[in-house]
């Protein structure tokens, strides 16, 4: 009796070790391989004309045509920023002869002093790793600042509308909603995404123009945007060159070229483009 109530008291122990054993046997998925987009803000009021299109000259130095491809975006968030908070983003876009919306949710981490292994480390805690096969990785890279953005895109049918026409409000919460991939749906508790986004406004629409153009021998895309205030009705031009890398060494390699080149034409602004937090904020008021 006695060695029967030393085994008893020694199950709970192998049980331990046990699970102890098979811990160390289970490995974590890798982290996620980012691609990477580098980005700049050009000063509007020297490279934008007067109907605030790129002036001819810079057309001409980035080997642009005059022709130039036009999109149609919005972002769905609480007048809060309840999303945009928690590092999400809800967009949809319409782009010209497309037959469907573009729905693109994305998830963003700040990259402090420039560790993008640290950022993705904490992305894989919280759940996307190289296994996740609904979310693309990539670095957006701008003058000063990193940020590591995961999106899963999606897409719904733009039958019923116009080419460039966004939905309206109430119809474009059911697209996000009905879309919405479980990552979000569930952030901080079940249904969370679904049920903040009942009382989301809309941020837009924002009507972009986008050229593609080379500069040194680079591809590049330089985007106009024109951001309304709702509040005082003011119109900010905002103008962006950027282009994408498969690998870090050829982004930083890129960057280099590309700012010193922007520099010495003296187009270059020397902060970070901040096109999303713009909008939020001229549309939601915050």
């Amino acid at each position: 009796m006695k060695t029967i109530g030393k085994m008893k008291r020694l199950v709970p122990f192998v049980a331990i070790l046990m699970v102890i054993a098979i811990s160390h046997t289970v490995y974590a998925a890798d982290n996620m391989i980012p691609t990477y987009e580098v980005k700049f803000l050009l000063n509007s009021e020297q490279v934008l004309s007067k109907e605030h299109l790129l002036k001819k000259e810079y057309r001409n130095y980035f080997n642009t045509d005059s022709e130039y491809h036009t999109m149609s975006i919005l972002y769905l968030d609480t007048e809060m920023q309840d999303f945009n908070n928690q590092g999400w983003i809800n967009r949809i876009r319409a782009k010209e002869g497309k037959s469907s919306f573009e729905l693109t949710y994305k998830k963003r981490y700040p990259i402090q002093d420039g560790n993008i292994e640290n950022a993705l480390t904490l992305a894989n805690r919280e759940g996307f790793d190289a296994t996740d096969m609904n979310y693309s990785a990539e670095i957006d890279w701008g003058y000063s600042k990193m940020t590591l953005s995961l999106s899963c895109q999606k897409e719904k049918s733009n039958k019923g509308y116009d080419d460039l026409e966004l939905p309206k409000k109430n119809a474009a919460i059911e697209m996000i909603k009905d879309k919405m991939p479980g990552k979000e749906e569930n952030w901080l508790y079940e249904n969370w995404g679904k049920d903040v986004i009942k009382d989301a406004k809309k941020a837009g629409p924002v009507h972009c123009y986008r050229y593609n153009g080379k500069c040194d021998g680079i591809d590049v895309d330089i985007e106009i945007m024109p951001i309304e205030n709702q509040t005082n009705d003011n119109i900010t031009y905002v103008t962006e060159l950027s282009f994408k890398e498969n690998d870090y060494e050829s982004a930083s390699e890129g960057r280099d070229i590309i700012m010193n080149e922007l520099d010495e034409l003296g187009i270059l602004e020397h902060r970070d483009s901040l096109k999303t937090q713009m909008i939020l904020d001229a549309y939601l008021g915050t």
